[in-house]
């Protein structure tokens, strides 16, 4: 009689054991002055991002994105403007990118000064704007 196959379950949501890699951690709560470090790398720090760019250029009645508020403006919207949009708009929207990448950066490197992620191998970011050209 032939062996049963070991049957493996696919892991929940947030697991930390994985078939090939154990998480230590999703999130720390570190607090600086200005609230929680990692709310600095969020879809609405992004958006806080491109309406602060978006601020100046309405003032002069200029900004290419137009005059829907910044959070009415989709993912899908935005993917848009960066394929085949004005370059005036695409460079706003890459602008915004910039800027949430440094802060994504500086988030991760506060992260790694902890001891709990001192020993970090791999970081996976998810979420938000996954599978978009804003991601």
């Amino acid at each position: 009689m032939a062996k049963e196959p070991e049957r493996t379950t696919l892991p929940t949501h947030g697991a930390s054991i994985l078939p090939s890699l154990q998480v230590d951690s999703y999130n720390l709560e570190i607090e600086d002055d200005d609230g929680f470090v990692g709310d600095k790398a969020s879809k609405g720090a992004f958006r806080e991002i491109l309406d602060g760019l978006r601020t100046p250029l309405r003032k002069l009645d200029d900004d290419p994105l137009g005059d829907k508020p910044t959070e009415d403006i989709s993912k899908k919207h935005l993917d848009a403007v960066l394929a085949k949009g004005s370059p005036e708009a695409a460079g706003v929207v890459q602008g915004a990118i910039e800027e949430f990448a440094q802060q994504l950066a500086a988030v991760i490197r506060r992260f790694l000064k902890a001891k709990a992620w001192r020993d970090t191998e791999c970081i996976v970011v998810g979420g938000g704007f996954r599978a978009r050209r804003v991601g």
